[in-house]
């Protein structure tokens, strides 16, 4: 009987795993079945992205041709207007390094302080005449250009508007002063050697250097307008007059000379000093 027992029990075992061998072998299949379907599924979708891709690469192609035609079109026209103008594209760019130094020079001005600003108005007058020579050029015609001259030159004249009037103080002169002692005091200028300044400034009414008089009032000159130049060692009139921010041109010397004589001062046009203030006639 127990050698039965166990034959039926190798039996019903062997049963049992040729039946769980056969489902887990469905089981395989299935899942076999559906990654083939997916496969398909994603062979299809790539397919279909290739084809679209395809189109709308021609679609790229044909708008770089229609792009490229334009700018023909557009070059073709803007070779007619600079025809007209008689300008070429080699001016045009080089107008426009113009502009972009002095829009350069516009902000860095415009970071200055009202008094910083003050000792630079020569540098804003200098960009007001090129913008003003700028704008007689033919290529000022074009909007782009013109428009931005146009900024520009409401911009110098805004720094301009900001920039402080120069200040002057008066002094009343005490018994015992000279030049050489007011120009030395502390609150006046700390040294006498600029004596001259006050001299020069006030050479409508100190007729002598060596004959001021108590309770005679005096200008001190503080700051200086872009019309007044201060003499600096080496000077003379020919070379002042030739300083860019003065005339330019060394030639107009006798201009100076003729705008300062007074009295003792400048008597001769080789009678220039450090420390002297000159009047610039414009």
């Amino acid at each position: 009987m127990n050698r039965t027992y166990r034959i039926l029990a190798v039996l019903i075992v062997l049963a049992l795993s040729l039946g769980l061998a056969s489902t887990v072998s469905a089981a395989e299949r299935m899942t076999y079945e559906e990654f083939q379907k997916q496969l398909t599924a994603y062979q299809a979708r790539e397919t279909a992205a290739q084809q679209a891709m395809a189109g709308e690469q021609q679609k790229i192609t044909d708008l770089k041709a229609q792009i490229a035609d334009l700018e023909k079109q557009i070059t073709a026209v803007w070779d007619q207007i600079y025809a007209y103008l008689k300008v070429t594209r080699d001016q045009v760019d080089a107008f426009n390094k113009k502009l972009d130094t002095i829009e350069s020079k516009l902000n860095e001005l415009s970071r200055l302080t009202p008094e910083q600003l003050l000792a630079r108005v020569s540098d804003l007058d200098t960009l007001s005449a090129q913008i003003t020579e700028m704008m007689k050029d033919p290529i000022a015609k074009l909007t782009v250009q013109r428009n931005r001259l146009q900024q520009f030159a409401a911009r110098v004249a805004s720094l301009k508007a900001s920039v402080p009037k120069p200040k002057n103080d008066l002094y009343s002169v005490i018994k015992g002063d000279c030049l050489w002692r007011i120009s030395g005091k502390k609150d006046i200028f700390g040294d006498p050697w600029k004596w001259l300044r006050i001299w020069s400034y006030n050479r409508t009414t100190i007729k002598n250097p060596d004959l001021i008089y108590p309770k005679q009032g005096l200008t001190i000159p503080r700051q200086l307008t872009k019309d007044e130049y201060v003499v600096v060692r080496g000077d003379n009139l020919k070379k002042i007059a030739g300083r860019p921010e003065v005339f330019g041109d060394p030639f107009q010397w006798t201009k100076l000379y003729q705008a300062n004589k007074s009295g003792q001062f400048l008597s001769e046009p080789k009678d220039i000093y450090p420390e002297m203030i000159l009047s610039i006639p414009r």
